[in-house]
């Protein structure tokens, strides 16, 4: 498949690809490269990002049901290193059992995949931080993987509602700043966004791994 190279956050992908989806860790790629995970309640915009970041329409499937995605999908770019799209946490449709089944994944795979360079956590601009975002990033963090929180849906909030936000988000996730804002849509924020994940992927410190990092 042909592949224009096109740049977006002043970071230019020559090569972006599906290469598989995982539903237990035996499953993970056999192909040795960093990875930066990216997690958020289901309907966060988690999917539109990536196709954003990638610079494609398609290659991550946006699900019309909320959810829905109960594999670990890995994404090659520029055959470097994988951006990887974990589950949505807060399943509204899916049964406790299969909730519980795909958190422990979730948290084993964060646990224990070697590759895995930091976590990117997407939280809805709109709501400020929830207990579930609140919780999930605290177990993240409890398992020592560096976790970037980032909040999305720029485009849905006016000026006001973003600064009253943000200022939610970073003191209910113990943040050191306000977190990084993006909107897929506007394409907003993109490149403080790069800058995160190639720090991540380069070994460089993650913004706000444990609460107390910089910026």
């Amino acid at each position: 498949m042909s592949f224009s190279p096109v740049t977006v956050g002043g970071f230019t992908i020559t090569s972006a690809e599906f290469v598989k989806a995982a539903v237990n860790l035996k499953g993970l790629p056999k192909e040795r490269l960093p990875q930066v995970a990216f997690l958020g309640r289901s309907n966060v915009g988690k999917s539109s990002l990536l196709n954003t970041l990638m610079g494609q329409k398609k290659l991550v499937k946006i699900s019309a049901t909320p959810g829905k995605t109960r594999e670990i999908n890995f994404f090659k770019v520029n055959n470097q290193f994988f951006l990887v799209d974990l589950p949505g946490v807060g399943f509204a449709k899916v049964s406790n059992s299969k909730r519980d089944e795909m958190a422990d994944f979730i948290r084993e795979y964060v646990e224990k995949c070697q590759d895995l360079r930091g976590l990117v956590y997407l939280v809805d601009i709109r709501h400020g931080g929830t207990p579930i975002d609140i919780e999930t990033v605290e177990s993240i963090r409890a398992t020592g993987c560096p976790v970037l929180v980032v909040a999305s849906k720029r485009d849905k909030v006016n000026q006001s509602e973003l600064a009253k936000n943000l200022k939610l988000i970073q003191e209910r996730l113990s943040l050191p700043t306000k977190p990084i804002c993006v909107s897929s849509f506007k394409k907003t924020g993109l490149e403080a966004l790069w800058q995160e994940i190639l720090n991540a992927i380069n070994g460089m410190h993650v913004g706000d791994d444990d609460g107390t990092g910089a910026d």
